[in-house]
């Protein structure tokens, strides 16, 4: 889902939407954006970045557990190759990571779903 091609599936999508008159404007998160804008579009604005640190979300029952600690073989769910590489170098050899998808709620119901095996998000 992350990638066809060289575009991601959801900016790919943005993009015809624009050129096929189905909408007027697109709001998508500069990190997906291209370099090379598709000739009739242009990046209209850039707001004012937020807060970037990242947050970590700990099942339930591990919630007494900080980063550091989590057990060997613990999984990660996190869809960002950024988050990953960064996460890689500061937890044993031996965590997992998973891909994860959907909004707030739908990440934290599989947070705590025990059949998802997710340690921590």
């Amino acid at each position: 889902v992350a990638k066809i091609g060289e575009k991601g599936l959801f900016t790919k999508e943005l993009e015809d939407a624009l050129l096929n008159g189905k909408a007027d404007m697109a709001v998508h998160s500069l990190k997906d954006v291209p370099t090379d804008m598709p000739a009739g579009l242009c990046l209209g604005a850039i707001l004012e970045r937020h807060d970037p640190r990242d947050a970590l979300v700990m099942r339930s029952d591990l919630r007494h557990l900080r980063l550091e600690t989590l057990p060997a073989n613990s999984v990660i769910g996190t869809s960002s190759l950024r988050r990953r590489a960064l996460l890689a170098h500061q937890l044993p050899p031996t965590s997992v990571f998973k891909d994860v998808r959907g909004n707030v709620q739908t990440r934290l119901a599989k947070l705590e779903d025990p059949a998802q095996g997710y340690a921590a998000l």
